[in-house]
């Protein structure tokens, strides 16, 4: 089957501004690609208007608090983290030409031949087999939690679909807790428990639907899990995380079987693909 081809000119937009498409929000995240379309939309206002044009680059300019009027459906803070990680990814770059030696104002540019290679990587690897998550269920060892999720066909979970009978002894939440705690605590989170409540519900999630324990994950796989968490800047609103969005996401998850999806934790934390149930659950 053709597979599309995706390049800057149908992932970004040059007219009316806050408008996202849901394939640049499933690569880079929607609050980024939100961002990231109101910088292009700008730039190409300053591109044909022939201003901010320095070291070869057109450039916008805004203050955190002229940024939120654009989108004051955020907390200053969500705006802020989504311009941070896009200047991470290096989509963004960032510039001080004020005049005023006073004023700390960022000018913003995109670097669209990093954008390029960050939307190529990731349709490449749509055809690269999924790493493993470092549990029991596995043979070999994996230091990533990096999966590809095929989605080709779908179908209705009907039910439970058990792997294997339902172990005689019920399962210890106290040892999953402890873990938890313990990858929170290396993480420097300071409250561990809205990531309690995100990762047994997972879990739990994962029992009614298979009719088994989720597999045992090592502590470097939980301090991934973890990490995923708390790198997702479209799921924390003034600086807590969105738990009931985060059991909505996890309920559509196990609403739909994804043909050779891993349904583990490590899985679902994948940028990628908690990016598309977040699309999924909000639209």
């Amino acid at each position: 089957m053709h597979r599309r081809r995706y390049t800057i000119n149908n992932l970004l937009l040059d007219e009316h501004p806050l408008q996202v498409l849901p394939t640049l929000a499933a690569i880079i995240g929607l609050n980024q690609s939100i961002i990231l379309q109101q910088v292009h939309y700008w730039l190409k206002i300053k591109e044909k208007g022939k201003q901010d044009y320095i070291d070869g680059h057109y450039w916008v300019y805004n203050s955190y608090k002229q940024w939120q009027e654009q989108f004051p459906f955020w907390h200053r803070n969500t705006i802020q983290r989504a311009f941070s990680d896009l200047e991470k990814k290096g989509l963004l770059i960032s510039g001080n030409y004020n005049q005023a030696g006073f004023d700390k104002t960022k000018w913003y540019t995109i670097d669209y031949s990093m954008l390029n290679k960050v939307i190529s990587s990731h349709q490449n690897s749509v055809s690269i087999t999924p790493n493993r998550c470092d549990g029991v269920h596995q043979n070999s060892v994996s230091n990533t939690i990096e999966y590809t999720e095929n989605t080709t066909k779908t179908s209705v979970l009907k039910g439970a679909t058990p792997k294997r009978s339902t172990p005689s002894t019920p399962f210890d939440w106290s040892i999953l807790e402890k873990q938890i705690i313990g990858a929170c605590n290396r993480a420097n989170a300071e409250d561990p428990q809205p990531y309690i409540d995100i990762i047994e519900y997972y879990y739990q999630a994962y029992m009614n639907a298979f009719n088994e324990e989720h597999p045992r994950l090592s502590s470097k796989a939980m301090d991934s899990v973890i990490s995923a968490i708390q790198c997702g800047t479209d799921l924390i609103e003034d600086d807590l995380l969105n738990i009931d969005m985060y059991r909505a996401m996890i309920d559509k998850h196990f609403q739909t079987q994804y043909k050779n999806c891993d349904y583990s934790i490590c899985h679902f934390m994948t940028e990628g693909v908690r990016n598309n149930r977040f699309y999924e659950t909000c639209y």
